[in-house]
């Protein structure tokens, strides 16, 4: 009987102790470089983004400036990303957009926190992929790079004229 109880203890320090989220990114990985877009526009990542860090910026030849910005995350909240357009002094338009987050079912037994997952945004058309994932240091990491559509396009051939 005790050694029935023992386990059922074990197994309950098990069940509520949390989980170490996991990364994808390692620290290691060099930062990201800027990627020009079909119409001239450059986004700019920048790395190890943390609450309140400016994650991109994608600097359009209209003068409009898109800046994305980290919101952070709340303890197993998935992280939130903040876009904000702006001419000049003006803003165009703002929103917020949550990074991909493990659904963790209310009413577990315990506690247990999401992991965050790569997320990734399709920008300029369809040409560009923008994704963002989590560092080891629980900062995030942001790149730009072309969808498989844009490297198609560039591997025809040029029309003949």
């Amino acid at each position: 009987m005790k050694s029935v109880g023992l386990f059922l203890f074990a197994l309950a320090l098990i069940i509520v102790s949390p989980k170490t989220a996991y990364a994808v990114v390692p620290d290691s990985v060099p930062a990201p470089t800027s990627v020009k877009f079909s119409d001239g526009a450059v986004a700019t990542p920048y790395d190890h983004c943390g609450d309140g860090d400016i994650c991109a910026t994608i600097a359009y030849p209209n003068g409009d400036i898109l800046s994305i910005y980290s919101e952070g995350a709340a303890y197993c909240q998935p992280y939130l990303l903040h876009f904000v357009l702006t001419h000049g002094e003006h803003t165009i338009y703002e929103f917020s957009r949550m990074i991909n987050h493990d659904v963790v079912k209310p009413g577990m037994i315990g506690t247990r926190c999401g992991n965050s997952h790569a997320t990734q945004m399709t920008m300029d058309h369809g040409l560009v992929h923008m994704t963002v994932d989590e560092r080891l240091d629980g900062s995030l990491w942001t790149t730009f790079s072309p969808t498989r559509q844009a490297i198609q396009r560039e591997q025809q051939p040029e029309p003949q004229r």
